[in-house]
Parts: structure tokens; sequence; C-alpha cells
């Protein structure tokens, strides 16, 4: 992403290009089954990438417009791209141009159509991670193919010799080159597959292990290796496990083959409930006094500290479940894939996920753990190095106070402008690329005392049921 960073600027030019207009169930399958893996801002992205092809008086176009009219700035931009890059629905291409320097190509791709998304293992075990149980049955039951009972019936269709007779050979064969090159315009790629990065995995290890178990060698095809790499990134898989605690478990001992259908419901139904945390690293109680101490003198109240202590002592998903309980709510499907995805994923300590989710949900006063908002920060707070709850919370703190002042300003500009049609000049971001247009709450001090003192309480309660 840093040298994406360094290539693109607003006044990039770009270009999009698209073989074959969008058909209507490549438009079902992004609205209802990409859309919850890639989120809004990629499908929009799409959506805007698709416009700029169909303009029929411009053929280059500069990211700054399509950042104005997405209404995002460049980091969400690229996010979004990646993300469509990420499911096979984007292509991307650069060169060097004397003039212009660097310059961009897109291609957009076609998406599956609904079926061919739902038969693929992987696809559909993103959707059903993406969207729950429920809503996962509902939209394989809409795009389900229909059928019709034909018991009653005999088939009686005139084939088409009988309608046309034979062909002229002798005229098929003096036209045929000429068919053959027609035919070779009309060849389009192979459908768009996941962008999955296999060479992660040491393949001939893994086989080797898999020959030990009598796992057949003929399963290992390019889509099956796709499939196991994005169980190891969702789940932290390393070779060995996902032999023994996968494989293993769904081969057929009689032939040795996987089914990998089977493999998907059996990984589902694996991490169903919960997942495994990483456990915390022991601190010296004397080093543990000093640094609190220090945390004193450099401005932390006690409210700050015993937040920390709290978010360096609880698992991320006995956090969020204490804010949800305390809230009134309850932790949905979503954000348990999302929690999980942080902890697994992101470089970010326990204690740094647990502020983003105090943040989020109690100073900003969020519902929901949003996937796109929390991933933002989250990418953030990662590039920043962050490594520690006191400094999340000292960054959030302050971002707050910057957001409010600059809001502040915003405000005066507006009733001070004079009533004129000319065009505002272009606000030069300033802010975090995860906060351009942040919910500025104020802190309440009173109310997360409450809230810090209600979780210990909960908290605890678990600890003696446990």
């Amino acid at each position: 992403m840093p040298n994406t960073w360094e290539k693109i600027t607003p006044n990039t030019i770009y270009q999009v290009f698209k073989a074959l207009p969008l058909t209507q169930e490549g438009k079902d399958g992004l609205l209802y089954l990409y859309q919850p893996i890639i989120g809004a801002q990629a499908l929009a992205l799409y959506f805007q990438f698709l416009g700029d092809e169909a303009d029929s008086n411009e053929s280059e176009f500069i990211h700054l417009d399509c950042l104005n009219a997405l209404n995002i700035g460049l980091s969400p931009f690229l996010e979004a791209r990646k993300r469509l890059e990420g499911m096979g629905l984007l292509t991307v291409f650069e060169k060097e141009d004397p003039e212009f320097g660097k310059m961009y190509l897109y291609q957009l791709e076609e998406p599956l159509v609904p079926q061919n998304f739902i038969k693929d293992v992987t696809y559909s075990f993103l959707l059903h991670q993406a969207v729950g149980e429920r809503k996962f049955k509902q939209l394989t039951r809409r795009f389900k193919p229909k059928k019709i009972n034909r018991a009653d019936y005999q088939e009686v269709t005139a084939n088409f010799t009988t309608v046309y007779g034979n062909l002229d050979l002798n005229l098929f064969s003096r036209t045929s080159d000429q068919l053959e090159n027609v035919a070779k315009e009309y060849e389009q790629a192979k459908e768009p597959g996941l962008k999955v990065d296999t060479t992660q995995l040491d393949w001939h290890f893994l086989m080797e292990l898999a020959n030990k178990k009598f796992i057949s060698k003929t399963n290992f095809t390019s889509d099956f290796k796709a499939q196991l790499t994005v169980y190891a990134n969702l789940y932290g898989y390393n070779e060995l496990e996902l032999v023994d605690d996968l494989l293993v478990q769904v081969v057929a001992l009689d032939t040795g083959l996987v089914d990998a259908r089977q493999l998907k419901q059996f990984v589902e139904r694996k991490h169903q409930t919960t997942f495994q945390r990483p456990s915390m690293q022991p601190v010296s109680e004397e080093a543990d006094v000093r640094r609190f101490n220090l945390l004193r003198q450099t401005g932390y109240s006690e409210k700050d500290i015993q937040l920390i202590k709290l978010s360096e002592k609880t698992a991320p998903y006995d956090f969020l479940e204490a804010i949800k309980v305390e809230k009134k709510s309850y932790v949905t499907d979503s954000e348990k894939w999302l929690l999980k995805s942080l902890v697994e994923r992101s470089p970010l300590p326990n204690s740094v996920i647990n502020i983003l989710i105090h943040y989020v949900l109690v100073i900003q006063d969020n519902s929901t753990l949003q996937p796109n908002f929390v991933n933002t920060i989250a990418t953030n707070w990662s590039e920043k190095g962050f490594q520690s709850p006191e400094t999340a919370i000292q960054y959030a703190r302050e971002f707050v106070k910057e957001s409010k002042e600059k809001q502040a300003a915003r405000e005066q500009v507006k009733n001070t402008r004079p009533n004129n049609y000319s065009r505002p000049p272009i606000r030069k971001e300033t802010l975090p690329d995860w906060a351009i247009k942040p919910k500025v709450t104020e802190e309440n001090p009173e109310k997360q005392a409450e809230i810090n003192q209600r979780l210990q309480a909960y908290l605890k309660r678990k600890e003696g049921e446990s």
C-alpha cells in the first residue's frame, strides 16, 4: 500500500475498459452476492468505473473527479480498489507516460453469475461468513435454478440434421480458417477468480504430510489450493494444521479424496461459535507500578488507568460482549467475524483492539462495529505502529479534539462566507484517512467511568461462572 500511495495522486490519469456490457445476471451477482463481501464503497467504485467506461465523450479521467463523485479520500479509494482486485472484479495495469507520468488502466471484469458464484465453494464460504446462516439460505433460495416436473412428458424435440440437413463439408472446409479467426475475436478470458496468493503456503511440505495421511495428490487443484489458502488466512492455520485439523477429518478413506463442499461445511461448524485467542504476556508487578505512575505523571487520569488495565487483562471477544451487555445489546455474527479477523490478521495487540472497540461503541456511541469503519481505523493504527492501549487512547482523544476544532472552524467559515455562486476551494485533508467525516462526540468522563465499572463487574461475574 505505501508504494501505491507514492504512485497515485489525485491528478493521476486513468482509463477504464470492459470487454462487454455488464449483464443483468452480473449486476444481480454484484448487488446481492459480492457486495456483502467487498463492501458498499467497493461496489460504488465498480459502478463509477462502469459509468466512466460508458462515457462516449471522454476516454481519460483523473482520480480527483472519481474521489469527488464518490465523496471519499484517496486511502478509502485504494482500499475499495484493492477489494475489487482481490475478488477478481478488477485488473489493474500501469504505464509511464513521457508527458503525463504514471497512468493506469482499470479493466473491469464480469462478475460470476449467481449460480456459478454459489457453486464455487470459496465464494460461497466468504458470503456465508459475511451475511450469516439465515441470510445465506435466503440468497441461495433466491438464485436456485428453477425445475419443472416432466415425469408425464416424453421429449419429442427435432434434431438439427432433421430440420437443416447435413452440413456442406466442402464449403465448411473452405471457410474454416475465416470462421476460426472470427471465433478467436470473441474469446474471453476465463471467469474472474479470487486473487489468492497461494505461494504463502509450502505446498511441497503440505502434500508430503497429506500423502502420509493417505490424502490423494489429485485433490490439490488450483481451486483447492486457493480454498485452503483462504482458510489459512482466515484462521491462521499452518501446513500441519491444515492437514491434521481439517483434511484428515473429511477425507474419504477408500479413495483419499476430499469433497470441497464437505470441507467448507466442516470449517464453518468448527468456527461457528467462538475462537481461540492468544494469551497475555505476564508483566512484573513492579514494572506495572512504574508504568502506571509514569502515565499519571504525564496526564492520564485514574479512569484512563482503569480502562488500560481492563483492556490488557480482557480478551477482545469478552470485552466486546461486556460492552454489548451493558448497552443492552448483543454481539452480532458480523461483529464476531470482524473481531476474529482483527485478532488473527492485524498486527495490533489485543489491548489496542479493545481500545478500538471502546472508542467506536462508547466514545463514538455507535450501536455496532461497522466493518468498513473499524477496518480503516485498524489499518491506520497498524500503520502508525500502536502497541500499547495508552497510545491508542491519547491518539483517539487528540483526534476527537482536533475534529471538533476543525468542525467549529468550518462552521465559522460557512457563516462568514459571502453569498455568491463561486465554487469553494478544495479542502486540503489533514485528518487521518479513516475519519474524513468523523462523528465528533464530547467525551463524557462520568459515562465512561460508569461503563468501565459495569464492565469490570460483568467480567468478574463471568470469571466466577467459568
